[in-house]
C-alpha cells in the first residue's frame, strides 16, 4: 500500500485481487472506518473518489478468471487517529464471492477491508536493536524504522534538519507487511561514514551539558508528518579551568554518553574488537583534523589511541598535550576533539566533534596612559596630575567560572633609562597605591564566571625636580602586571 497527496487531497493506492472483470460490476461500493481516540465511525466514499486499475501483466497464466487491480483511493476531508479502507461488492458475476469474506464462514460476505493504518497521529513507532528508538543516532550502520502507515512514493523519504547528514544518510523503503491486522511499513537508514570523517564545521557540539548533537528526522507523511528527535555522537563539549587541570586530569569517559559506547559495542563489538583514535582540529583550520597521538607522542599515558570501552583519553596539566589546548585559549583560539572508531583497522564509526574550552584567567590593560602635555614650571615645582584618558582607563579581569580561587592583579614600574617618569622624581599611583620596581597589589577579584571593570584612576606625581629638561622630550614608564591566585595564609599556635 502507498500513500500520496495530490493538491490538497490524500490517496491511498491499495493492491488487491478481484474479477477480472470486475470494471463492469456496477455494485462496488467503498467505505471507510474511522477510529478517533475510542470513538468509531465510518461513512461512504463516493466511487467517484476511487480509480481502479487493472494491473494484470499480459499473459500471466497466474490470475485465471482473476486479475490484479490496483484501487487510488481519494480520502478528502478525512480526518482520523486509525481509518480502515472496506470494499463492499455482491455482484456474484463480477463483484466478490461470499467466502472472500472476512472468514471463510461467511461472516461477513462480499467484503474485503484494508489493514488498520494510522492517520494524522503518527507517533508510534517501532523497531529492532538496529533502531532509533533509543533516539540514538550513529554514522556507519543502518537503522531501521517501522511504521503503521502505508510506504511513500518518493525516493529518499526521511530528511534531516541538518545538511551534512543529508549529504550522507538515505531513508529508503525496505518492507512492508501486516502485523496483527495492522500495516507495517520498514525504513532503512543509511549512513556513509566516510561523508562525515573530517567534517567539524556545521557538526561541533559546544554544549557542555548534553551529549551528542542534536537533530530531527522528518518523514513527511501525506496525512501527518513524523518527526524523530536524535542525538548523534554520544560527546558532550569540555569546559574547566586551567586551575582544574592543575589539580586533577579529566578522563574522557566522563564525557562520553554510555548508551552510546553501549550501542555501539552492542552493534558491531559481539565478535570482534572495537579499537578508537582521537583527532583535533583548530579554529584556523577547523576541518583539518590530526591525529593527536601522532602530534604528541612522548605522552603514552594520556591513551589517545586504545581499546573502547576499556581504555579512556585523559588528559592533565603535565600532559603536552594539555598544554598545547591551554596555549591556544591564551592565543584567543578554539580547539576541537572528535572520536574515530574502528572495527578490525578499518573506520566504522564516529563521535560528533566538541569544542574543547580550557578556561584561562585574562587580564585586560589599557595600551597607554596618556597624562598629555605637563609644562616643566610643574615638574619643578611638583604637583598632582589626572590621567587625560582616566575614563578609558580600566583594568578588565575575567576569571572561570570553575575557579574556586579569588584572584590579585599586582604591578610593578620598570624604569626605561633617563627618560623614565622615576628620574623626574614622579610617581605613578594606580587604585591609590604608588608603583615602584617591586610588585604590589592593586586589586582583588573574587568574582568567577563573568568579566570585571575596574577603574585605574591613575595620578602622577611630581615631588619637584631641579635638573634641566629639552624641551618637547617625553617621559613614560613601563608597567608590569601580573594575574595569579590569591594566597591565603594562615597561623596556628
Amino acid at each position: 500500500m502507498e500513500e500520496y497527496k495530490d493538491s490538497n487531497n490524500i490517496h491511498v493506492k491499495i493492491p488487491m485481487i478481484a474479477h477480472e472483470s470486475w470494471n463492469k460490476s456496477t455494485k462496488t461500493k467503498y467505505y471507510v472506518v474511522m477510529q478517533n481516540g475510542n470513538t468509531f465511525s465510518g461513512q461512504e466514499i463516493p466511487s467517484s473518489d476511487v480509480t481502479r486499475t487493472n494491473i494484470t501483466k499480459d499473459g500471466d497464466s497466474a490470475f485465471e478468471a482473476t486479475a490484479l487491480w490496483e484501487l487510488d483511493v481519494s480520502l478528502e476531508n478525512i480526518k482520523a487517529d486509525k481509518i480502515q479502507i472496506c470494499i463492499y461488492d455482491n455482484d456474484r458475476k463480477y463483484g466478490f464471492w461470499e467466502t472472500n469474506g472476512v472468514a471463510d464462514d461467511d461472516t461477513y460476505p462480499f467484503v474485503m477491508s484494508t489493514p488498520i493504518i494510522e492517520w494524522n497521529k503518527v507517533t508510534n513507532y517501532t523497531s529492532d536493536n538496529n533502531s532509533l528508538k533509543d533516539g540514538i543516532f550513529y554514522a556507519g550502520r543502518d537503522a531501521e524504522l517501522k511504521i503503521s502507515t502505508p510506504k511513500l512514493q518518493d525516493g529518499n523519504v526521511g530528511e534531516f534538519d541538518n545538511s551534512i547528514f543529508n549529504n550522507a544518510s538515505e531513508s529508503k523503503f525496505s518492507e512492508q507487511k501486516v502485523v496483527a491486522n495492522k500495516i507495517e511499513t520498514t525504513y532503512k537508514i543509511t549512513t556513509d561514514v566516510t561523508k562525515l570523517d573530517g567534517i567539524v564545521d556545521g557538526l561541533a557540539s559546544s554544549d557542555t551539558n548534553k551529549y551528542g548533537l542534536d537533530t530531527v528526522l522528518t518523514y513527511e507523511i501525506p496525512s501527518d508528518n513524523l518527526k524523530i528527535p536524535l542525538s548523534y555522537g554520544g560527546l558532550k563539549a569540555i569546559s574547566l579551568s586551567a586551575e582544574a587541570l592543575d589539580n586533577a586530569s579529566i578522563n574522557t569517559k566522563d564525557y562520553l554518553e554510555s548508551s552510546f559506547i553501549n550501542k555501539i559495542m552492542g552493534n558491531l563489538g559481539t565478535s570482534h574488537t572495537l579499537t578508537y583514535s582521537w583527532f583535533y582540529s583548530t579554529s584556523d583550520n577547523i576541518n583539518d583534523l590530526k591525529k593527536v597521538s601522532t602530534e604528541f607522542k612522548n605522552d603514552t599515558d594520556r591513551k589517545a589511541d586504545g581499546t573502547l570501552g576499556t581504555d579512556w583519553m585523559t588528559l592533565s596539566a603535565k600532559d603536552g598535550f594539555t598544554q598545547y589546548l591551554e596555549k591556544q585559549a591564551l592565543a584567543g583560539k578554539k580547539t576541537y576533539l572528535m572520536m574515530k572508531i574502528y572495527l578490525d583497522g578499518q573506520l566504522s564509526t564516529l563521535t560528533n566533534p566538541i569544542l574543547v574550552q580550557i578556561q584561562t584567567p585574562a587580564l585586560k590593560v589599557p595600551d597607554k596612559i596618556d597624562f598629555g602635555t605637563i609644562p616643566a614650571k610643574d615638574i619643578y615645582n611638583g604637583g598632582d596630575f589626572e590621567s587625560l584618558t582616566k575614563d578609558n582607563d580600566n583594568l578588565s579581569v575575567s576569571i572561570p567560572s570553575a575557579s574556586k580561587n579569588a584572584w590579585q592583579v599586582s604591578a610593578s614600574t620598570e624604569e626605561t633609562g633617563n627618560n623614565s617618569i622615576a628620574k623626574l622624581n614622579g610617581q605613578l599611583n594606580i587604585f591609590g597605591k604608588n608603583l615602584t620596581t617591586t610588585p604590589v597589589e592593586v586589586a582583588s577579584v573574587d568574582e568567577t564566571g563573568k568579566t570585571v571593570n575596574l577603574p585605574l584612576n591613575a595620578k602622577v606625581t611630581f615631588k619637584g625636580y631641579h635638573n634641566p629638561l629639552a624641551a618637547g622630550t617625553s617621559f613614560t614608564e613601563d608597567i608590569n602586571w601580573n594575574l595569579s591566585p590569591k594566597t591565603t595564609v594562615s597561623a596556628s599556635e
